[in-house]
């Protein structure tokens, strides 16, 4: 496998240099990812930035999550310079640039999860073939009353609402211009069927600059929300009784002699390599789970009736599946719809995931079963059904060599350990899982309102 290194590439530097001489900037924040998909930064002064795009700057990988122990702790990061963008977000003075990660031999670390996209993403174009990836990302505007564990939602909107009942509809259009500023394209930003709640579509593109975009989104969103007064959540079910919120992942396959190869041209209708996709997904959903789905408050987001899929089948049109075909098709946008993701998943790991799982079923010609045409939620004694906690996640996990693969070794046995640290404070916390599975603890809310 070969890995694009580009600290050496004079031109790319040289390019990014009198880009960033052009911006009123005065700091750089470096950005690598934790296993969570939480941003970490380090700032530098724009005058170091050269010396960072040469050499790479230092860090401590032992205090990451997910990296490495304090007996060998040390790791470069190294900026992508086509990831470059004023941070007009935050203020004037600031630029963002997101990093790789490698060992003090320049070597890629294998336990940053965007070295891990990048090698999937890799092995599948070393095929002739490359991915296609889009995110529906949802978010809850709410007020913070009195500490972390009292909010309330900002609005009492439903789908498609707009002014006077979305209140949030201003800051929307605020935060639209910002993400355009930023050259993050999105397809729509609209109010959701829950009070206070909205979704951003972010336009399909290849797998590791969507994933960057989401992380970017996110920090976006998060930021303008709160110069608003407001605090704007990515956690997956923040309130009992309405729907939570998802990142539902939009996936084609492509060919450069053939087009769109999830497109059937004689039938109008998905291809056989799209049903492998989708077969190989449903195949390894269970175990996908821990990635798309991983913290303790994902599991109150997937509950019949709120939205969320439950039981692992796929259909045309039909939003209650674990899978959607979406309608019309045509060669353009024929595509797959999978819904199970929540907005608290890491995107590097989470598209590492997802194709990994749909490629295997591609390459081992499995076929799906049949289409649902009926509610999931009501027609579904021939379906099985996703883990019900973090627990049995992790378990399901434990047994899938395929996704423990995609991720590799180091980062599969990570995932394990802080995943199950993560679900022993919960218990110890707050007793047994059914004791609070039909609320929301005050523990979840301080843990996961501001940090996924």
């Amino acid at each position: 496998m070969k890995y694009i290194q580009y600290w050496y590439m004079k031109n790319e530097i040289e390019e990014q240099l009198r880009e960033l001489k052009q911006m009123e900037t005065k700091y750089l924040r470096l950005i690598i990812i934790d296993i969570h998909g939480t941003p970490r930064s380090i700032l530098i002064k724009r005058e170091k930035f050269e010396e960072a795009l040469s050499c790479g700057v230092g860090f401590d990988g032992s205090s990451i999550p997910g990296y490495t122990r304090i007996e060998n702790s040390d790791l470069i990061a190294i900026p992508d310079p086509s990831t470059l963008i004023e941070a007009i977000w935050e203020d004037n003075r600031t630029a963002v640039v997101i990093c790789d990660t490698y060992t003090p031999e320049y070597k890629p670390f294998i336990g940053d999860p965007r070295v891990i996209l990048k090698k999937v993403v890799s092995s599948i174009e070393e095929k002739g073939m490359k991915v296609k990836t889009g995110a529906e990302l949802e978010f809850f505007i709410v007020n913070r009353e009195s500490g972390l564990e009292k909010i309330s939602t900002q609005d009492n909107g439903q789908y498609m609402d707009s002014n006077p009942i979305d209140y949030g509809d201003s800051i929307k259009k605020y935060l639209g211009e910002i993400l355009h500023n930023c050259s993050i394209d999105y397809e729509k930003l609209h109010h959701e069927v829950a009070p206070g709640q909205h979704e951003l579509a972010i336009t399909a593109t290849n797998p590791i600059e969507l994933a960057d975009k989401i992380i970017l989104t996110k920090m976006i969103v998060k930021t303008i929300i709160k110069k608003n007064g407001y605090t704007a959540t990515f956690m997956p079910k923040p309130f009992i009784g309405i729907n939570g919120s998802g990142a539902h992942i939009h996936v084609s396959l492509n060919k450069e002699d053939y087009g769109n190869l999830f497109y059937a041209h004689s039938k109008n209708d998905i291809s056989e390599i799209a049903k492998q996709f989708i077969a190989g997904i449903l195949k390894h959903a269970k175990s996908l789970s821990l990635i798309l789905n991983p913290t303790i408050n994902s599991y109150k987001r997937l509950a019949p009736g709120y939205e969320a899929p439950v039981h692992i089948c796929w259909g045309y049109s039909n939003r209650s599946t674990l899978i959607r075909i979406p309608r019309p098709i045509r060669e353009k946008n024929c595509r797959i719809e999978y819904r199970q993701p929540d907005p608290s998943f890491n995107p590097y790991l989470g598209l590492a995931a997802i194709i990994a799982a749909g490629i295997w079923g591609v390459n081992n010609k499995i076929s799906p079963i049949p289409p649902c045409h009926e509610n999931a939620y009501h027609f579904n004694e021939n379906f099985e059904i996703l883990p019900a906690n973090l627990y049995e996640a992790i378990e399901e996990f434990k047994k899938n060599k395929v996704i423990q693969e995609a991720l590799g070794k180091h980062s599969a046995s990570k995932l394990i350990e802080v995943k199950l640290k993560e679900w022993e404070d919960y218990i110890n916390h707050e007793g047994p899982w059914n004791k609070n599975k039909n609320k929301i603890t005050k523990w979840e809310i301080e843990k996961y309102l501001e940090r996924v």
